[in-house]
């Protein structure tokens, strides 16, 4: 019988199809232990809803996503966004209001991540290590996804609504030595279902 390379029978193998392909930097900002913004910033270089940049920022005061696509923007935060951990963690997330806007997205393992579009700006930078990160079964609405990366923890990060900072800072902390971060450049990530 063959068999895949971790030694499971290949008739148990799920056969997946690709979702999308890009980078999503995120970071969340506290003051103390209290969330005070949160950006997740999208460069789609294919999906099947499209390509483009998508800048998704929640404060207390309102979520907004801006695209040069809204039909994309609309998809990345129903599809993704709300359902992550960083956003489910949020003291609420509210209806989105997406713009279509211009977003200048840049992404760069060796420094971070700055996104700007609809009034609203996000810098992720001070790269603190690299490493791979795939799990084969991320549970997303009710369905195994297939997802993989390279995250790059950042020590730095700040987010602008409208020319007003965003307060706080992201949490760095060092477990054992190894560096963790609520501001996350990622490179490489894809998705399937």
């Amino acid at each position: 019988m063959l068999s895949t390379s971790e030694g499971t029978p290949a008739s148990a193998y799920v056969t997946r199809r690709p979702l999308l392909a890009g980078a999503n930097p995120y970071v969340t900002l506290y003051d103390g232990d209290t969330p005070t913004g949160y950006a997740s910033l999208w460069q789609v270089d294919w999906s099947t809803h499209g390509a483009g940049a998508v800048l998704v920022v929640w404060t207390p005061a309102a979520l907004r996503v801006a695209s040069d696509d809204a039909r994309l923007g609309a998809w990345i935060e129903e599809r993704f966004v709300r359902h992550f951990d960083e956003a489910t963690a949020l003291p609420s997330w509210p209806v989105a209001r997406v713009e279509r806007a211009d977003v200048e997205l840049r992404v760069d393992p060796a420094t971070g991540a700055h996104a700007t579009g609809a009034g609203m700006s996000v810098a992720i930078t001070g790269p603190l290590d690299a490493r791979p990160f795939a799990m084969a079964d991320f549970p997303l609405l009710g369905l195994s996804h297939g997802l993989s990366m390279q995250i790059i923890p950042c020590e730095h990060a700040s987010i602008t609504v409208d020319g007003v900072p965003v307060p706080g800072a992201p949490a760095v902390t060092r477990p054992g030595g190894r560096p963790v971060s609520s501001a996350i450049t990622t490179v490489h990530e894809a998705w399937s279902v």
